[in-house]
């Protein structure tokens, strides 16, 4: 004969363990008078069914706007409503900054942001919030680590924004701290409250400077969007980049500035161009993301004093170096295999975009000759090992970047002269063996 399967009609509010019948004290947390009977839409609720994909409606056009224009960028228009979004980078970085700045611009237009910290009292959050004039009457804090009491504050303030700093702190009865199943277990009960509520939530995760903790790594598969805010040790630029996004586009970028008074968004990290000419540097551009970014690249070549040259770059690819250098001195009939050569992408950042190669060529020959460039000019294209300049992608952005900056004279590769831009005079070069007379024309 078959049983009949009896339906638990009682829950607990804070653990949500459910109960066939009501009793004062809960088993699971050990909380009292906690428990409370289910309604009927409840327990229908937790019945498995299925929709025909016609008959699901989707929520396109409710983005929240995070108050940020970058940011919005990098999540892709804005915080969908029950997204679970992972922030990582490494012990310093400044994400907790970056979430107060987040909870300041989220809150000005009376949205509420519940803050959990497990790292920090509520007075240094504070001392913060001052240095930053942050005074947020929308931006509620809570020094709490444990996971029930995080959830039971959720369910019943109901705020619009939800930032948990960080995924290390919290601690549950189920498992150790810090193990990867605890880590796990908190990881889906947040994306279980984040989904029945559509309320987003931010999960600070900390990560080594090699990127080797096991903790973020693993959470990446769960969440739905993973951001990671980097940073070079020896400057004040943070790059904040989307890793995973399934609300977006992957590759957005934000830039940020840290000063003494917080985080400060950042259009550009080459600021005002240089007015003054001066040879071994030239301006180029790089795209990260959908986004445009002006770029300077650096070259140094002296006469090597030991016996074999070095070759070393900073934020450029070493090989493309070395192979740029070869191309320069087969072509270009120069001696550069007894010279040292130092080349840098300025700004503290890294690329290693092929269509930088033109304007590395820029920067070395200009150093090795020691002629001037124009600092009104840049250099956008490829370059072969036959010496050829190839085209490039996504040009119209990086010449409306470096038009924005300042930029009077750009030159490109033969297939993009076609190019019409007001304000902007455009020079097309097919060879490297080119570049000679380029550098003397614009000296």
């Amino acid at each position: 004969m078959n049983k009949i399967k009896v339906l638990p009609r009682f829950r607990c509010t804070r653990c949500f363990k459910t109960y066939l019948k009501w009793q004062g004290k809960c088993d699971s947390c050990g909380s009292w008078n906690t428990i409370e009977e289910m309604i009927e839409n409840e327990k229908k609720h937790q019945e498995f069914h299925l929709k025909s994909l016609v008959d699901i409606n989707t929520k396109e056009n409710l983005r929240i706007s995070s108050g940020i224009p970058d940011l919005d960028l990098v999540l892709g228009g804005g915080f969908v409503p029950g997204s679970f979004i992972l922030l990582g980078g490494e012990p310093g970085v400044g994400k907790s900054t970056l979430m107060l700045l987040i909870s300041q611009k989220f809150s000005e237009n009376g949205k509420k942001v519940l803050y959990f910290s497990g790292e920090e009292s509520l007075e240094q959050i504070k001392l913060r919030s001052n240095r930053m004039f942050i005074h947020g009457e929308n931006i509620f804090i809570c020094r709490e680590m444990e996971l029930q009491n995080i959830i039971h504050y959720i369910l019943n303030t109901s705020p619009d924004l939800v930032i948990i700093d960080s995924v290390q702190t919290i601690i549950t009865n189920e498992s150790l701290p810090g193990s990867v199943s605890q880590l796990k277990l908190i990881a889906f009960k947040l994306l279980e409250i984040t989904k029945k509520t559509n309320i987003p939530i931010i999960l600070i995760g900390h990560i080594t400077r090699e990127g080797t903790i096991a903790g973020p790594k693993l959470l990446e598969h769960i969440v739905d969007t993973v951001l990671y805010f980097e940073s070079d040790r020896f400057n004040s630029l943070r790059i904040l980049r989307a890793i995973k996004n399934r609300f977006g586009n992957v590759g957005e970028v934000a830039l940020f500035e840290i000063k003494s008074n917080g985080l400060k968004v950042v259009q550009s990290v080459l600021g005002d161009i240089h007015h003054d000419i001066s040879y071994g540097y030239v301006y180029s551009a790089i795209l990260e993301g959908s986004r445009s970014i002006g770029v300077e690249v650096q070259a140094l070549v002296t006469r090597a004093n030991s016996g074999q040259a070095k070759r070393m770059a900073e934020g450029l690819d070493i090989r493309r170096v070395v192979q740029l250098a070869a191309v320069l001195e087969k072509f270009l009939k120069i001696n550069l295999g007894e010279h040292d050569i130092f080349t840098n992408l300025a700004g503290g950042l890294t690329s290693h975009e092929p269509d930088l190669d033109l304007a590395i060529c820029a920067a070395i020959l200009s150093s090795y000759l020691e002629k001037n460039i124009n600092s009104k000019s840049a250099f956008i294209g490829e370059i072969g090992l036959t010496g050829e300049i190839r085209p490039t992608p996504y040009i119209y952005l990086k010449i409306k970047e470096l038009q924005n900056l300042g930029i009077e004279k750009i030159f490109l590769p033969c297939q993009n002269q076609q190019l019409e831009i007001f304000g902007i005079q455009i020079y097309e070069i097919k060879h490297i063996t080119e570049l000679l007379g380029v550098l003397n024309e614009n000296s």
